[in-house]
């Protein structure tokens, strides 16, 4: 017994390491083999192993001695968002609401705490925060964060704040539990939320939850741009009207495929 639970914690560990590594090169491209192992703090041989078998697996690619991520990581992430019933439904609604505002328009989906990019709509004529596809942002200081948090039990609510806590992204982003539960009883009332430079400075943003069976959140649907065209009267009367149909067609058709 204790020789397999020494084997498992082993196991674990590699698989550890070999993640550090994957996070390693994608947050700072390419690198090579002494600088990934000066940089993790790791003996260069047990690096080079990590890397030929992620290299042997293809997540993984060598070139001219340098080492990067490939597009697998792409591949996987694309077919799983694509598979996705909020995805499916989502999508050619969100292009509508780009279309018809002007404005970048987004699907995000709650995941383990978190608020995760998986599509946007773009305009050219808008700006957000530039968030790429897959970026996990905290619910929090955005507003289709706060629209999923809106949905969420107080008990489930603290329980996302013990485990992510309730970083300051920008001087306006709410910090305060008491405060982010006070927007939130806001929320609820009204069905959307309200983002004004919380996330990033200068850019706002209006959300709605979208539910998939009773009171189980999957995600949220929004419509950004810079603080100077997102006035209170323009959300009130076009944006939020806007994004709240959206919001009951696509969780008719989220339906569809239940």
């Amino acid at each position: 017994m204790g020789n397999s639970e020494e084997t498992n914690t082993r196991q674990l560990k590699s698989v550890d390491q070999s993640f550090k590594i994957i996070e390693y090169l994608r947050n700072g491209g390419g690198a090579t083999l002494s600088t990934i192992a000066d940089d993790l703090e790791m003996p260069a041989s047990t690096a080079h192993i990590h890397l030929a078998t992620l290299v042997e697996t293809g997540y993984v690619i060598k070139d001219d001695g340098e080492y990067c991520c490939s597009f697998r990581f792409l591949d996987t992430g694309g077919e799983m968002r694509d598979r996705m019933a909020l995805y499916q439904a989502a999508k050619p609604e969100v292009d509508d609401l780009r279309r018809d505002s002007s404005e970048h328009a987004n699907i995000t989906a709650e995941q383990n705490g978190y608020s995760v990019q998986l599509y946007k709509s773009q305009s050219s004529e808008s700006i957000d925060d530039n968030a790429e596809l897959g970026k996990h942002l905290h619910l929090h200081s955005t507003a289709t964060g706060k629209a999923i948090l809106s949905e969420l039990s107080e008990s489930e609510i603290d329980a996302i704040i013990e485990k992510r806590g309730l970083p300051a992204a920008t001087g306006s982003t709410i910090t305060d539990r008491d405060a982010l539960l006070d927007e939130l009883a806001e929320i609820r009332e009204r069905d959307y939320s309200i983002n004004r430079g919380e996330h990033f400075p200068g850019v706002a943003a209006v959300a709605t939850s979208i539910i998939s069976k009773p009171d189980d959140v999957i995600g949220a649907i929004s419509i950004s741009g810079p603080l100077s065209r997102m006035g209170t009267d323009r959300i009130e009367n076009e944006l939020a009207p806007a994004i709240l149909d959206k919001k009951n067609i696509i969780e008719l058709k989220i339906r569809q495929y239940e």
